[in-house]
């Protein structure tokens, strides 16, 4: 008879979670919930082979160049188009014409990955009520689909390159600790983005030098999202530096070669190649309308009107004033709108009795702007508003967040010593008194309808702690 073992029944546990206990790690995944709810979703292979061709598995067309031009159609004794002539009146001929040019951009899934190993006597010691508060392999898988998902957060938010976060320049580094307080980062923008016990990489820009050489990483201790600051378990990798990048670990922080996030897509330039077509080739079609205050003023209420002014111009009589979309910001800049609703001083003399100094503190951010709801993010960029029109985007999926299966039906596995180490199989060893089980994902998006997004950039950020 085969041995009925924990691990033989965890399989049919995984959905009983269980939340009795507090938990002291704050959790981010707006961005993706509402681009998966409002975009489009396929599903897609990892590559194809099309005539000895690979080729990315999912793409998209747009009409990036009109054509057919509008021309004056003249007779008599003026200049003609072409035909006869050799007399007046001249005899017109037709002009060639022209046609619409398209495009199509492309993407393969990439994939994301989490681990969790836990001790057997750490299960042991809290299997049953009367040993635990919660059952621990229970509790660490429902907490470890939560940190999956904030760290899919971060990624999604950026440029394509693995890029987390960049070091701000007013950013504060201190090395020479120890403990959970080897190294320290303050001033991060959004420290949010990351998660604990995270390993990532430093580099000294978007495709530039990888700090401490290959394999280089550090080790997150502990993310404080209110102070901005990462705490790490181990030393920075050596020439780590102000305005360096921080990628995650397994990426090669080199421009297109991670995920398409919301940065990739939402920008306004006419340089480089983005889902696999040169944008320069296009001038003006792959970019996103913007407002840049260049870190001096403030949103007013009237800069909705001129948000309004530049999307008709972009987007023609075909501009709908209706469409579903929302702006994703941070909550800082909640603080900054809140000015527009305080500075007036909208006071009601009437509220508070005759006695009292009335309330007029609202407690809550606003749930819009401009008409346009709002969706508060702390992984969102502090200095920076997108008006995110969410059916442009397509999720090209492998497949969705899911538990490794390590063999067919299995997502527990034991773990082997066969770790490189030697020492240990040395004496004969086979695998650690532990078990593991993993998350992944495997996606990437498209959104060639660039210019139907917007942002304002360069917004000064408010004190708010």
């Amino acid at each position: 008879m085969p041995l009925a073992t924990e691990l033989a029944v965890e399989a049919i546990e995984l959905e009983a979670f269980v939340e009795e206990i507090p938990d002291l790690q704050a959790h981010f995944d707006k961005l993706q919930t509402r681009l998966e709810k409002g975009g489009k979703k396929i599903q897609c292979s990892f590559s194809t082979n099309r005539g000895g061709v690979q080729r990315a598995p999912f793409w998209a067309g747009t009409r990036v160049q009109g054509g057919a031009g509008i021309q004056q159609f003249g007779l008599g004794t003026s200049a003609p188009i072409g035909g006869d002539t050799s007399a007046a009146p001249y005899v017109p001929a037709w002009g060639r014409g022209t046609g619409s040019q398209f495009v199509s951009m492309c993407a393969s899934p990439v994939r994301f990955v989490n681990v969790c190993e836990i001790s057997n006597l750490s299960q042991y010691a809290t299997d049953g009520k009367e040993r635990g508060l919660v059952k621990f392999s229970r509790e660490e898988m429902d907490k470890s689909l939560l940190a999956f998902d904030n760290g899919v957060e971060g990624i999604l938010n950026r440029d394509g390159s693995g890029t987390i976060d960049q070091i701000p320049l007013s950013a504060t580094i201190t090395t020479g600790g120890s403990g959970a307080q080897t190294s320290i980062i303050a001033g991060i923008n959004t420290a949010a983005s990351f998660v604990d016990q995270q390993q990532v990489q430093f580099l000294s820009g978007v495709g530039g030098t990888l700090r401490g050489g290959a394999g280089a990483t550090a080790t997150i201790s502990y993310v404080d999202p209110v102070t901005q600051t990462l705490f790490f378990s181990t030393a920075l990798p050596s020439g780590t530096a102000l305005g360096d990048i921080i990628v995650v670990q397994g990426a090669t922080g080199a421009a297109g070669s991670s995920v398409y996030g919301k940065d990739y897509w939402i920008q306004n330039g006419n340089v480089g190649t983005f889902g696999g077509v040169n944008i320069a080739t296009y001038p003006s079609r792959f970019s996103s309308p913007t407002i840049n205050f260049g870190g001096s003023g403030t949103i007013v209420n009237s800069t909705a009107q001129r948000v309004q002014s530049i999307r008709m111009r972009a987007m023609g009589d075909d501009f709908d004033k209706n469409e579903k979309c929302f702006w994703y910001a941070n909550p800082q800049q909640g603080v900054s709108l809140a000015g527009n609703y305080y500075n007036p001083g909208y006071t009601r003399l009437d509220e508070g009795g005759n006695e009292k100094v009335p309330d007029v503190a609202k407690k809550h951010m606003q749930d819009t702007w401009a008409g346009d709801e709002i969706v508060w993010s702390s992984t969102a960029e502090p200095s920076r508003m997108d008006r995110i029109v969410p059916d442009a985007f397509t999720f090209g999926e492998l497949f969705p967040t899911r538990l490794h299966e390590w063999t067919p039906g299995n997502p527990i596995a034991a773990v082997p010593t066969n770790d490189g180490s030697g020492a240990s199989n040395a004496i004969g060893t086979t695998y650690y008194d532990s078990q593991q089980f993993a998350y992944e994902r495997a996606f990437n998006i498209l959104c060639p309808e660039m210019r139907q997004q917007f942002f304002i950039q360069g917004l000064p950020v408010p004190a708010d702690s």
